[in-house]
Formats: structure tokens, sequence, C-alpha cells
């Protein structure tokens, strides 16, 4: 994962350093968007070895200071769960662990346009409010159901790529794919990060 987010970043810090080359093709472009990101979370991370692929949603504010520049802040969600069993004998434990995470993240983007296309490099840092819900079901003698859930902030920080192709002077839509890294979180007795990969189609709206 060292190597993803090496590379990605190295791609990142060239298209920051052609975007101060390219001018901006709609000088009078309107600086601010607001965009709408739906797509995927796919944790990469061993500790969550087992865990679905999940929803991931954004909503996001950005503001062109720069022909090339840009800054984003954001809020979202995305999730994962998995569901596991084992066999003692005759008896039987059924566990399912629901994560649910609330980012709130800002982030600076270096972009190259190109005609109605613009691509960019993306990064930056965010709190991630997570959630843990277990529930667990075991059958012995008697059936056994025990449910518990926690919550703490994590912190963490993202690399990544899109591109943008606008539709009107207004609107426009995209692709954008991220590398996510969090510090570690503890539950069920283990600790385990959120690392993994955000990728999302975007709609945006300039003003």
């Amino acid at each position: 994962m060292k190597r993803i987010s090496k590379w990605v970043g190295v791609i990142i810090i060239l298209c920051c350093a052609l975007g101060l080359s390219f001018p901006a093709q709609a000088e009078n472009k309107t600086p601010n968007y607001l965009v709408l990101k739906g797509g995927i979370y796919s944790p990469l991370t061993n500790d969550l070895d087992g865990f679905n692929t999940g929803f991931n949603g954004e909503i996001a504010f950005g503001h062109y200071f720069d022909k090339n520049w840009a800054i984003e802040a954001g809020a979202g969600y995305f999730g994962t769960s998995a569901s596991k069993g084992a066999m003692f004998g005759p008896n039987s434990a059924q566990t399912s662990v629901h994560l649910n995470v609330v980012p709130l993240t800002v982030a600076f983007k270096g972009s190259i346009p190109v005609n109605r296309f613009e691509f960019y490099g993306i990064g930056g840092i965010g709190a991630y409010h997570l959630e843990t819900d277990v529930d667990a079901l075991a059958t012995e003698n008697s059936r056994v159901h025990v449910s518990d859930s926690d919550s703490e902030i994590l912190f963490g920080g993202f690399l990544g790529l899109g591109a943008i192709f606008n539709v009107t002077p207004k609107l426009f839509v995209g692709l954008e794919g991220k590398y996510l890294w969090t510090t570690q979180s503890s539950f069920i007795d283990a600790e385990t990060s959120l690392n993994g990969i955000q990728a999302t189609f975007n709609i945006g709206f300039r003003f």
C-alpha cells in the first residue's frame, strides 16, 4: 500500500507542476463549485479482510483561488460490513460487524485544463467519525443474542486522481479515485485502520 500511495503522490506532484505551465481554458469561469460524489469504498488493509465493498458518498464545496489551483471541503458517508460464523461442536455462533464512517475533509487540487476536460490530482486530510456495530448470535442449549456499538474519531489523509468533463460552463461530470489511510481503531480486541480505495462518479455545478 505504501507503493500505491508513493506513486499516486508522484503523479499528483507532476499534475500540480504541469498545472502551473498550462493556462486555464476558461478565463472567466466562476470560481466556486458544488460537487456530489457517489461510488464505492473498498477496504484494503489485512485487518479488514473479509469485509465487503460498501457505498461511498460525499458532498463538497470548492473554490478556485488560481487558474489551476483549488481548495475543497467535504463531508459524506462510507461503510463496510462483514459476517462470520463459527462452529463449536454442536454449538454455533454468528457475528456481524458494521463500520459506518462520516468524514469531514479538506483538500487541495492541482489541475490541467485541456479544452472541455480537466485532469487533476487531489490530496488532503480529514477527521473520520467511526461507529462500529457488533451483533452476535450464539446457539447453545438456548439462543443468546448480544449487540454492542462504539464510536470514535480517527484522523487520516488521502491522495487521488480525477478527470472532469465540462458539459456546460456551469455543469460538469467526472470520475475520481482516492487512496485513504487513517489512524488505527480498536474494535473486537483488534487494532485496524480504514485504509482503502474510494472511487466515485461526480456531478458538479459552478456558481
